[in-house]
């Protein structure tokens, strides 16, 4: 079976670099940078690198499959001037970014959200635009393109206190993105562009990684383990499921855990060694040091100290 992409060279794994990331070093210069929320299929974010060869490009996407597809693209790019992560555009922002490092952020067709119990997923939250405020630069600019004029309207709502100057047009097909099709095939003629100039600086205080801890403990009995979910303090974890191996007397947790924006699957491993018992994060675990996982952490040490 071939693989969806040419090339893994533009994916970042960030857990290799310390936070906020130095981007001058990822790409070898100190050329501007602009970033990409939801980079879908790589259409666009391909176009643009090609297209300014002077700026260094990242991209945000969750979806593994568009992952790919974008990777395939970027092959034919020579540039190397695009890095892409799978991660969330608020947890990147919150922990890799330095205030005042970014030119310039676009936002295709983010999900509108259209029906009101569903507004609480909607991305340009005040909270949002002022973090997006405090990583562009002076001047900088993001720009978000929809279909939904309730959308426009909802983050006009967002803006006061956020340090933007608006302007909104009105336009036609523009952007040539799979999404874009299909609404134009659908009879959508009209779209909706605004760009958001930054001409005040919000201040937002930089996140910094939580220190996680691995325990110790005297004994442990897998078979009277037994975790309750934790929410407060606005960090929720949720306890899914619980494996032992009792030949390699070893155990695996996967545990949810949601503190602010910031939602992770992580796994957390308990294991016997020669001088008791070890909990920590399982090896490969992807994620951001939250305060979060960091509580996780302790309240299945907690839970292990309950059951031995």
């Amino acid at each position: 079976m071939k693989p969806f992409y040419v090339s893994l060279r533009p994916f970042l794994d960030y857990r290799s670099f310390k936070y906020p990331m130095d981007w001058g070093k990822v790409f070898g210069n100190d050329r501007p940078l602009e970033v990409e929320i939801g980079s879908g299929n790589g259409e666009y974010l391909a176009r643009l690198s090609q297209g300014q060869p002077e700026v260094n490009f990242i991209g945000f996407e969750e979806y593994c499959e568009r992952i790919h597809k974008t990777l395939r693209k970027l092959s034919r790019n020579k540039q190397n001037n695009v890095r892409i992560l799978r991660m969330d555009i608020r947890t990147a922002f919150d922990f890799l970014f330095s205030p005042h490092s970014v030119q310039y952020v676009h936002c295709l067709f983010p999900p509108p959200w259209p029906k009101k119990s569903d507004a609480k997923h909607r991305l340009f939250t005040t909270n949002f635009l002022k973090l997006t405020n405090n990583r562009l630069v002076k001047g900088g600019v993001l720009k978000i393109v929809t279909d939904q004029y309730p959308y426009i309207l909802w983050i006009e709502e967002q803006l006061p206190g956020a340090g933007f100057d608006r302007q909104l047009n009105h336009i036609a097909a523009t952007y040539d993105t799979k999404f874009e099709r299909k609404w134009v095939e659908e009879g959508q003629k009209e779209f909706f562009e605004l760009l958001l100039t930054k001409v005040e600086n919000i201040d937002i205080t930089q996140k910094k990684e939580e220190n996680l801890k691995y325990y110790i403990l005297d004994r442990f009995d897998p078979h009277h383990f037994h975790m309750e979910e934790f929410s407060a303090s606005g960090i929720a974890v949720i306890f899914k499921d619980f494996l032992y191996d009792p030949a390699r007397k070893t155990a695996l947790l996967h545990v949810l855990v949601n503190d602010e924006h910031v939602f992770q699957n992580i796994r957390i491993t308990i294991f016997q060694t020669s001088d008791g018992w070890r909990l920590k994060l399982a090896e490969g675990t992807m994620l951001m040091p939250t305060a979060g996982v960091a509580k996780a952490l302790e309240l299945v040490y907690q839970a292990a100290l309950v059951s031995a």
